[in-house]
């Protein structure tokens, strides 16, 4: 009986690497997070330069009637001074979206490592997993075929 809650007591699998595997699934969930951070915040950048671009074309088209109802000189120096600075507005909102599209890939970047890492050590603590598996079965396979050896040899000298 002392042999078998031995058996039982070394059939609990214990993964060498478990701290670091919570670790990596950590780092892998804050990347995410950051990830979704980052495509909100490109998804708000991209917003402001859609408006800002209606607004362009609004000014554009209200400029466009003013020409035909009847010009007027200082009507059309505010569309023009106006759209000016719609266009540098764009530009810079153009630039805004350019570094939040590659902060989001960066951390894109960042979470497919992170997913690798992860992944290599659930191919390890698979890979012990059947070692120990393995090990478990060649223990108890000796140890039946001790108790068959026993039970023979009493059979034997009974």
């Amino acid at each position: 009986m002392q042999q078998s809650s031995t058996v039982t007591e070394s059939a609990v699998f214990a993964f060498r690497f478990e701290a670091l595997l919570s670790a990596r699934r950590h780092a892998e969930e804050c990347l995410q997070k950051e990830l979704s951070e980052a495509r909100r915040a490109l998804a708000a950048e991209q917003t402001l330069l859609r408006e800002k671009r209606a607004a362009r074309r609004q000014c554009v088209q209200a400029q466009r009637r003013k020409q035909r109802q009847g010009f007027r000189g200082p009507d059309m120096l505010l569309f023009e001074a106006y759209r000016q600075r719609l266009d540098r507005d764009i530009d810079v909102q153009q630039k805004r979206v350019a570094t939040a599209e590659r902060k989001a890939q960066q951390k894109r970047q960042a979470l497919i490592e992170a997913l690798k890492k992860r992944k290599m050590i659930e191919k390890l603590k698979e890979k012990d997993h059947e070692i120990h598996l393995s090990t478990l079965a060649e223990r108890e396979r000796k140890f039946i075929d001790e108790v068959a050896a026993r039970c023979h040899s009493s059979k034997r000298l009974a």
